[in-house]
């Protein structure tokens, strides 16, 4: 319906003497805007002023009347040596997709009953920690602090949700020298459910990933279900024979779950 009014609209825009469409974003005069309070786009942290205080940059919404107005700190409560806050905006104009096609800069002052240190702080759900003086946003999956062994669990686990498979899906590490991580990962171990559905069978692909250790994490260089060195020594000459000559061709993940009694819920 929405489409066909469109069309409308573009027709009468081009036929003389009618009326062509108001834009939908544009307000009747006599209407009233209906404000409500949106969570604002965190986009830095700097210490002070003084040491009890942080000031939070804010990209507020703006292009138009009515996008943003006092942005503020809503939620804030302090506790495991973590400091939470929202910092939020009223706005009567976030629901109407492409009212508000820019930002301006806002600063927002959050401030502590005592020193805040090096306390991190999460902003809206996403973390910040003071490091040599500066804040800087923590990595969804590495957190704040990532050890420096590339194959610690913090990594690899980091490394297989960066992969095109299943939320669930988990990896199993096959080698792993640092620069260089071997890990076999299933496409997707849950077809059937957390708890699988009586009688669901699952076969699904399990692939092995070969990785390269980057700055940013590790990076997939290539990607089989063979055995061997062919794949990743075609791909990537300088990668340690070692590590793949004993690698067997992957097995699929399969599973069957019971199917229950005739009679109960779900046979």
């Amino acid at each position: 319906m929405r489409r066909l009014a469109t069309v409308l609209c573009l027709l009468t825009a081009v036929l003389p003497g009618v009326a062509a469409c108001a834009d939908p974003r544009t307000r009747p005069a006599d209407e009233a805007p209906v404000w409500g309070t949106y969570e604002a786009e965190v986009s830095g942290v700097t210490p002070g002023p003084g040491d009890r205080a942080v000031t939070v940059h804010v990209k507020a919404l703006a292009g138009r009347d009515g996008c943003s107005r006092n942005v503020q700190v809503g939620y804030h409560q302090e506790e495991n040596g973590v400091i939470f806050a929202n910092i939020v905006q009223e706005s009567a104009e976030s629901a109407t997709f492409g009212a508000c096609p820019t930002f301006a800069p806002v600063e927002v002052t959050l401030t502590s009953a005592e020193p805040i240190g090096n306390r991190p702080l999460s902003l809206n759900q996403k973390t910040w920690a003071l490091k040599s003086g500066a804040y800087t946003g923590c990595d969804e999956n590495l957190g704040c602090n990532p050890p420096k062994d590339r194959c610690d669990p913090t990594w690899t686990r980091a490394a297989v949700r960066g992969m095109d498979v299943s939320r669930h899906s988990q990896g199993h590490v096959e080698a792993c020298d640092g620069e260089w991580l071997v890990m076999t990962v299933a496409d997707d171990p849950t077809p059937c459910g957390v708890e699988p559905r009586p009688g669901c069978e699952v076969n699904t692909a399990v692939r092995r990933y070969f990785l390269r250790s980057e700055p940013a994490g590790w990076s997939t260089v290539a990607r089989t279900t063979s055995g061997g060195c062919d794949v990743i020594r075609k791909a990537a000459p300088a990668f340690p024979r070692k590590l793949c000559t004993s690698l067997k061709p992957t097995a699929r993940f399969v599973t069957v779950a019971p199917t229950l009694p005739s009679g109960r819920p779900g046979g």
